[in-house]
């Protein structure tokens, strides 16, 4: 790839950022001053909404730097634990794919427009080990863990595209979910199952984070 591609995709990559972190603001006022509304709108826009709702997924897993938090839990409360799953898993695979795709496509340095060298030299251990995939799914597995940058450092490996799309889409459940049942439960009025759901989250993506950093330092050592 060379420089004058990487500063075209540099350049939508921030317009994207600056439209993705737009509509996460605007989901975010709307649930802190009219979230009955907003659900309303989104449901009275049964195909348009929900278009809508995986286009941010897939946007948001290809610039990568901007957290997927947010949008589980607006996929919960709109759209309720099981459809908020569901279609967040929808996007996600799309999007997780097509990273995939492109990383194939343009290598390392494609990597490297949203990534810092020593970020990506910190998962390199991923190239070449003989468990490889074993490792991807347990990190997938694991609440917390930077589930895009991965999908990134995965396109640089020889795994087959089946694998991936398997460890990619499975991988996030635990996570999405409990996000998921969150917004429903907040939703629903439920707020002290809505709590307890988020805090263990939360909680579990603590600990994940933990995981995740011990395997890296030991892989690194």
């Amino acid at each position: 790839m060379n420089k004058k591609v990487q500063k075209v995709i540099k350049i939508l990559s921030v317009i994207v950022l600056i439209v993705i972190l737009g509509i996460i603001g605007y989901i975010s006022v709307r649930f802190a001053t009219d979230k009955d509304n907003f659900k309303i709108w989104m449901n009275n826009h049964a195909v348009l909404g929900r278009l809508s709702y995986i286009g941010m997924i897939i946007l948001q897993i290809l610039v990568a730097i901007v957290p997927g938090g947010p949008i589980e839990l607006a996929g919960g409360y709109t759209f309720g634990a099981v459809e908020g799953t569901i279609l967040f898993t929808i996007g996600a695979f799309i999007g997780s794919m097509l990273v995939f795709v492109l990383v194939r496509k343009f290598g390392r340095h494609f990597v490297e427009i949203y990534f810092k060298e020593h970020e990506i030299k910190k998962l390199s251990f991923l190239m070449d080990d003989q468990k490889r995939d074993l490792i991807f799914m347990i990190l997938f597995i694991i609440p917390g863990t930077p589930k895009d940058l991965l999908c990134y450092i995965a396109g640089l490996t020889s795994m087959k595209w089946g694998i991936f799309a398997i460890i990619s889409t499975f991988g996030r459940l635990p996570a999405v979910i409990g996000t998921a049942i969150s917004g429903s439960e907040f939703s629903n009025a439920n707020y002290m199952t809505a709590v307890i759901a988020f805090v263990i989250t939360i909680v579990l993506s603590g600990l994940g984070i933990l995981i995740y950093y011990k395997i890296v330092k030991n892989k690194n050592d």
